[in-house]
């Protein structure tokens, strides 16, 4: 398992008067033009704040959805620019010209009048995902040093994840620290006999690793959402209509195979039909029909995980247990969350990541009920399946 061989404390000797190339996550969930969910700017705050303090000039550098190489102003990263300089409480500058012809003469010149540079959506440059050497270069020349506070995006090999440590003194930020600390806790954490993993969403092509890996290390895993469904077909039960993962049939049906007893799927659901969707029915899985729909757990099944997560001592979770986003097929999620606050041991450790699985636990009001909240999607699914190499993690040690 990966062990960081340097610490953000270790950059402070040299931020004094020098530019600080961050690459930050500002990839968040978007509502007419506005910020949904701020969690992963209040995440980097701390870091920005230190980098200051330290008389550092900082230059943020992100991404924002998949514009695919192409310069596109639906996926700028201006309208969070400017929710992140009411966070930091001072004015970034947002730099919207092309990286190529920024040079560090106006970038020295927009260090008297700011200590905050934002440059725009790194994934506007098809050089980025290809790692491009040369792109590397120009990058490295407007900055003196590399912090890397991007956890989230350190499984990709891209220019500004695992390219920058090549050329800079390079080094992790206090965020991605902190990630790497509670995910290690959480994967050692497997000898105990009262470990819990739950997951959900719709993909099992997306976790099939990490399905397996607890499956192997902890006592359960409780399955909901479309996921669910997969696993059930694959076990012969009827699911209706509902949402599942066809060419995935025969690896769900070897898990259930090989994992009999940890496994561990709903016993009843909510349902709906598509000719009149306002009308929901509670049924035992057996009784599912061929016109049914699946949007969330039963009451029976929601106890059940909720007992669970009493009685364990180290919990995952990675997914919403149903169709999260319209109420009520929320309940199911939000019921079976609770029991994260009211588990009392206090060994008990939790941990969540994944962008729906934030959403999901801001809007059930249970944030701060988790012993930590991973910002990471891929990144968080992918260091517990392969601890031992991410990208932009091993780069930072070389």
């Amino acid at each position: 398992m990966i062990t960081l061989k340097k610490k953000f404390s270790d950059s402070f000797n040299f931020l004094y008067n020098k530019k600080a190339l961050v690459r930050v996550d500002l990839n968040v969930p978007m509502k007419n033009g506005e910020v949904d969910d701020n969690t992963r700017l209040t995440r980097i705050i701390p870091t920005l704040q230190t980098l200051f303090e330290k008389k550092a000039k900082v230059i943020l550098i992100s991404h924002f959805g998949r514009p695919d190489g192409k310069w596109d102003t639906q996926y700028s990263l201006k309208n969070i620019c400017n929710e992140l300089s009411i966070l930091l409480k001072d004015e970034i500058k947002f730099v919207d010209k092309n990286i190529h012809n920024i040079s560090n003469t106006e970038l020295e010149d927009l260090f008297n009048d700011y200590n905050f540079i934002l440059l725009e959506n790194i994934r506007f440059y098809p050089e980025e995902k290809k790692c491009d050497d040369k792109f590397i270069k120009k990058l490295c020349s407007l900055g003196d040093l590399f912090i890397n506070e991007c956890f989230s995006g350190c499984h990709r090999d891209h220019a500004s994840i695992s390219g920058l440590p090549k050329y800079l003194p390079s080094f992790p930020g206090k965020l991605l620290e902190d990630e790497i600390v509670n995910l290690k806790n959480l994967i050692l954490s497997s000898e105990s006999a009262q470990n819990l993993a739950i997951l959900g969403g719709a993909k099992i092509s997306t976790k099939l690793k990490i399905i397996e890996f607890y499956a192997n290390n902890y006592s359960k895993v409780l399955i909901g959402g479309a996921m669910a469904n997969t696993f059930l077909t694959a076990a012969g039960i009827e699911i209706g209509e509902s949402l599942y993962e066809k060419r995935m049939l025969k690896t769900a049906e070897e898990i259930l195979d090989t994992f009999p007893v940890k496994i561990v799927l709903p016993s009843d659901v909510v349902v709906t039909v598509k000719k009149d969707p306002t009308r929901t029915f509670i049924k035992k899985i057996s009784d599912v029909e061929k016109n049914d729909l699946i949007m969330d757990i039963g009451p029976q099944t929601r106890m059940i995980f909720y007992n669970e997560i009493l009685e364990s001592d180290n919990l995952l979770w990675n997914g919403p247990l149903g169709f999260f986003e319209k109420k009520p097929f929320d309940a199911g999620t939000n019921y079976v969350l609770n029991a994260v606050k009211n588990n009392k041991n206090k060994k008990f450790f939790s941990v969540a990541g994944g962008g729906d699985t934030i959403s999901m636990i801001r809007k059930a009001n249970t944030y701060d009920s988790f012993s930590f909240i991973s910002t990471g999607g891929g990144a968080f699914l992918e260091f517990i399946q392969r601890g031992n190499f991410l990208p932009g993690l091993s780069s930072l040690n070389n």
